[in-house]
């Protein structure tokens, strides 16, 4: 590829942006800006200038961004000139872990726990601590932890009265001393140890500085303050750092997100270039003229209007329904005239919501109206029962330390280990300065121990050592782990413990694509360990997974999980005040200012129509009570958008040729 005669067909500042070579560069890209391309472009353009793509860092937050920008990059550069490393933040932090952890009193076979691992230790650690409040659910002190480790303040540094704060002030040193005895790294773990590590060693520091001599971080405006440090000393005294992002889409400061990074970006680094990229390539003037309306009210942003030269399209349709339901029977009937109308496909369609809570009445329409669709969000596949389950054994054939794994595969299914016997075991490690693997392989030498425990506990023991040897020379790991599920019987404990057996075929067919991900991963890896597919599968990330199984039909999905995707038709519901902007978050301008963004980045989603909607009366709480329009819809330009009357229709020429489609479909499924 000719990088040159690519660059030709960039816009002005795309090209600027692209040809820029050292130093602090911040490109501020809008909304359907082609950003991706940009960063890929200038990716292969530094490799084409002399520069060892080994030293070229980009760094994002999702492996499905990772992966396109990986293969972007691939097209434009020459076979033998290398390849740049291409990551999301916690995949490069657990490749430098993996190396280093070492030095921060860690083993390098260390397991990473998900949340529902995460929810159960501290259970167990709650269990010991006695709170005056029975309501404490583990869930909210995990998000109390999770935020003092990505704010990197020590636990109780909060002089807060909140009783949540304070338990959690208590029981943050029990968890990470129990994640560390068993070598165990939890998701925030892995930068914020990767942090800690360059801070305390700066030779290893140096190390990575050296390695990696350009850098640019995608989505800069969702970073937190543990990236942005981490970032930093890594950019180091030279600053041929570049950072993409868009502060008007910044949408997560609720997990730590600190738009300051990508607003202070020209004060943290001197002599910055700012660049920004206003041209839209994805929606008709209408939709862009609204977003930007709305979002040039927000006082902490940085200037910038979003432009196309695609046509003014149609105007932006606001309706008002009666009630929720009516609202989403509005929205179903609509979608079924516009796609015959239009001859759009159902995947071109997207209903958007404040939150997945909103999704029951259009999925009740849609069954209604015989329309297929999807909603994006719910359990994630790695959360199910049978998958943790199976996970289980294999997190502690990979290490063996794992003490919260091995406590949820020894009895899955039920060996004769009850809690009395796990508490002999427990003990019996604890004052022998055993792990608790080891205890269950000298079983035999605890008194406490029952005929049936010791047997089983030693048989545990010989079944996890056998097959930590088999996943080590294996060929074939997805016929090893085939083994084991079949060594333990696990599916027939299936079929056993649910009552139907629809229920455990369902749960069995899920038990085979884990197998078959298993294979997947073994066929696509130059060189493929059990501990490599652990990672993959922990930090799959979930919206992605989502994707990546297809789905069918309109799109029914959140504004939080619609970021970065794009609909021919978009329909906005819900705008009131309230549910947008929330209650919660619009006591406050910091707070109301990110419940524009969410709105902006609903809004932008649309490529050629957007219909947005509200109640006059919603269902809270079991009681139809009154709704108020949100403050938004105000901001939107009047000659920009059109107010709706519940019986707008087409003229009738388009009435008839609508009914005569919907005829002649009828005919071909009757003669089929």
């Amino acid at each position: 590829m000719d990088i040159y005669r690519e660059i030709k067909h960039l816009n002005p500042r795309q090209k600027e942006a692209v040809m820029h070579k050292d130093g602090p560069l911040l490109i501020l890209a809008g909304a359907g800006s082609g950003k991706t391309r940009v960063i890929t472009m200038r990716t292969a353009y530094l490799i084409h200038l002399g520069i060892s793509a080994k030293t070229i860092l980009a760094v994002t937050f999702t492996n499905k961004a990772a992966k396109e920008m990986r293969q972007r990059v691939s097209s434009m550069v020459k076979r033998g000139s290398g390849r740049p490393v291409i990551s999301t933040f916690h995949s490069l932090c657990l490749r430098i872990l993996r190396q280093e952890i070492e030095h921060l009193g860690y083993k390098k076979d260390f397991t990473i726990y998900g949340t529902s691992e995460q929810v159960s230790l501290l259970r167990s650690i709650m269990v010991d601590i006695t709170v005056h409040d029975t309501n404490f659910k583990a869930e909210s002190v995990l998000e109390h932890i999770s935020r003092t480790k990505n704010d990197f303040a020590p636990a109780g540094a909060d002089s807060s009265d909140d009783p949540v704060e304070v338990a959690s002030s208590f029981i943050y040193p029990k968890y990470r001393e129990a994640l560390k005895s068993m070598n165990a790294l939890d998701f925030d773990d892995l930068l914020v140890l990767t942090l800690k590590l360059f801070r305390e060693h700066p030779d290893i520091l140096a190390k990575y500085r050296d390695k990696y001599k350009y850098i640019m971080v995608d989505e800069y405006q969702d970073t937190n303050s543990v990236q942005y440090d981490f970032i930093k000393l890594l950019a180091g005294n030279t600053m041929n750092l570049c950072v993409v992002g868009d502060d008007d889409q910044s949408i997560y400061g609720w997990r730590g997100a600190d738009i300051g990074n990508i607003l202070n970006f020209e004060k943290d680094f001197r002599d910055t270039v700012t660049i920004r990229l206003e041209q839209n390539y994805r929606s008709f003037d209408h939709i862009l003229k609204a977003a930007n309306g709305v979002i040039k009210n927000n006082r902490k942003r940085m200037e910038k209007s979003l432009w196309t030269d695609k046509g003014a399209g149609p105007k932006v349709n606001i309706f008002q329904a009666t009630n929720t339901e009516d609202e989403a029977e509005w929205v179903a009937g609509k979608i079924d005239f516009i796609k015959h109308d239009k001859n759009l496909a159902y995947e071109d369609i997207a209903i958007i919501y404040r939150a997945n809570l909103f999704s029951k009445p259009f999925e009740e329409a849609m069954r209604r109206q015989r329309i297929p669709y999807t909603v994006v969000g719910g359990t994630s596949y790695f959360e199910r029962k049978e998958i943790m389950d199976i996970s289980a054994y294999l997190k502690v054939i990979a290490n063996p330390s794992d003490t919260l794994s091995l406590l949820r595969a020894v009895n899955a299914p039920k060996r004769g280990i009850g809690p009395a016997a796990l508490n002999a075991l427990s003990e019996y490690a604890s004052t022998q300065s055993l792990s608790f693997i080891e205890a269950f392989e000298k079983a035999s030498e605890i008194e406490k121990l029952g005929q049936r425990a010791l047997s089983s506990a030693e048989s545990f023991s010989e079944l996890i050592a056998r097959y930590r040897n088999l996943f080590e020379n294996s060929r074939d790991m997805a016929k090893t782990l085939k083994d084991l599920i079949e060594e333990i019987d696990y599916k027939d404990y299936l079929i056993r413990l649910y009552k139907t057996p629809e229920a455990a075929y369902r749960r069995i067919e899920n038990l085979d694509g884990f197998v078959e991900s298993v294979a997947h991963y073994a066929s696509s890896g130059s060189s493929p360990s059990l501990q490599g597919f652990l990672e993959t599968m922990s930090l799959t990330d979930l919206i992605e997974e989502k994707e990546e199984k297809g789905g069918r039909g309109v799109t029914l999905i959140s504004f939080h999980s619609s970021k970065g995707l794009e609909f021919p038709l978009v329909f906005i519901a819900g705008i009131e005040e309230d549910i947008l902007p929330h209650k919660k978050s619009a006591v406050n301008d910091e707070g109301l200012e990110e419940e524009r963004r969410l709105f902006y980045v609903g809004i932008t989603r649309a490529m050629k129509e957007l219909f947005i909607t509200y109640t006059q009366h919603r269902v809270k709480y079991g009681k139809e009570t009154p709704s108020v329009a949100s403050r938004f819809l105000e901001e939107i330009p009047s000659d920009v958008s059109k107010i709706l009357d519940r019986f707008d229709k087409p003229d009738p020429e388009k009435d008839r040729a609508y009914v005569n489609k919907l005829y002649e479909e009828l005919m071909a499924k009757l003669e089929d």
